[in-house]
């Protein structure tokens, strides 16, 4: 099992993680792509015949929601003209706070990314962003079910040589906490597109500026978190 163990200092409280690795989401937990987001897929709507669609579900694959609103027989027309509204459509997205320092802390074989994001969108968006893809990266054109499934986080450890039981999941949606616990990882929420109490984290942090990594004498890495 992930070993958290909340310690008190004063009025401060750290939470500390000792993990082999770090699976973290993309959007809206690494880089800031909301506004994209619902951009492309408020166009998407008026394009596809949805009068007065507002994008407000966040954390799952394109594919699902084209599902779950588009009849069978447009949906592979649905999921191609989102797929090409949201690659054209970066402008605004950036990296959110203390992400790039995070990244930096971490050794290249001790992390990665699971999205919802296609691998060309993910791309696109890291492009957007100025942030490098980490090996082993895990897109959903690479998995059958999308989160809250925790195929996409299973087959990250399974790519990254680690034990699941000993990641850490950082995730800003329900469907990826959901995704991360059915795994058996332990799990970081950053609030954001949900607040605190739609999350039912381990941990719920404001900002990933909040954590700090260190190495423990065991090799594994210490994740702190200030409270």
């Amino acid at each position: 099992m992930t070993n958290a163990s909340p310690e008190r200092s004063g009025h401060e409280s750290t939470t500390h993680f000792d993990v082999q690795a770090i699976l973290f989401d993309l959007d809206v937990t690494l880089i800031d792509s909301t506004v994209a987001t619902e951009r492309a897929w408020t166009s998407w709507g008026g394009l596809m015949g949805l009068s007065g669609y507002r994008h407000t579900v966040h954390g799952l694959t394109a594919q699902s929601l084209v599902n779950e609103l588009i009849e069978e027989s447009r949906r592979a027309e649905a999921l191609e003209l989102i797929a090409r509204l949201e690659i054209q459509d970066t402008d605004g997205i950036q990296v959110k706070d203390g992400v790039r320092e995070l990244l930096q802390s971490l050794p290249a074989e001790s992390w990665t990314i699971v999205t919802s994001c296609t691998s060309a969108l993910a791309a696109a968006r890291m492009g957007a962003a100025s942030l490098g893809q980490p090996e082993h990266m895990v897109t959903a054109d690479q998995i059958t079910t999308g989160k809250p499934s925790p195929e996409g986080f299973l087959l990250a450890a399974e790519r990254l040589g680690v034990d699941i039981a000993r990641c850490l999941v950082v995730e800003d949606a329900p469907a990826g906490i959901s995704a991360g616990k059915a795994a058996g990882a332990g799990t970081l929420a950053v609030t954001g597109t949900y607040g605190s109490n739609s999350l039912d984290a381990n941990v719920v942090v404001e900002s990933l500026s909040q954590i700090a990594v260190s190495r423990t004498p065991m090799g594994t890495l210490r994740v702190s978190i200030n409270n």
